[in-house]
């Protein structure tokens, strides 16, 4: 599959959901991070990622905070450490379009071009090591979803074969 690109995410702080098991604390955090970035001037977007935190059984949405932020204007929200590395990134359509379907596919198609890669394995969540968990973020401009046409980028977390 020649539509994965691989992308290192560096070390940063990014401002946590916690657990997200109810609509409310979605819209929360949704609302908090919409509003803190339209207040920044001349950002690129989209500087969210969410995913499903197994451990935790429940999803989490993570706000990626520029370099020199004020930690502490961040709506109550808690400000980690975010787990840096790289990942095998594919385009893929909002998960509410086709119920997953898409979405499932696509994440399963770069686990499968990841182990065949010879470069390349699959990140595992062990003693020791980083969570990480395959994350999502929306892509497409907000207008355009607004006619139901949405796209997001699908992040599989990886290594590099020692």
């Amino acid at each position: 599959m020649q539509q994965i690109r691989i992308i290192e995410l560096p070390r940063m702080k990014v401002v946590k959901s916690g657990p997200i098991r109810t609509e409310q604390a979605f819209n929360a955090f949704n609302k908090w991070f919409s509003d803190y970035h339209a207040a920044l001037p001349c950002e690129l977007s989209p500087r969210d990622f969410m995913w499903y935190n197994e451990r935790k059984q429940a999803t989490e949405w993570v706000y990626a905070l520029p370099a020199g932020a004020d930690e502490t204007d961040c709506g109550g929200y808690a400000v980690e450490e975010f787990p840096f590395g790289l990942y095998a990134v594919a385009v893929c359509k909002d998960a509410d379009l086709d119920e997953a379907a898409d979405w499932m596919k696509t994440q399963q198609e770069i686990k499968d071009w990841v182990e065949k890669s010879e470069l390349f394995t699959l990140h595992v969540n062990a003693e020791g090591e980083e969570e990480r968990y395959p994350m999502f973020h929306i892509v497409t401009p907000g207008w355009l979803q607004a006619k139901s046409f949405c796209l997001e980028d699908m992040y599989v977390p990886i290594h590099m074969k020692e």
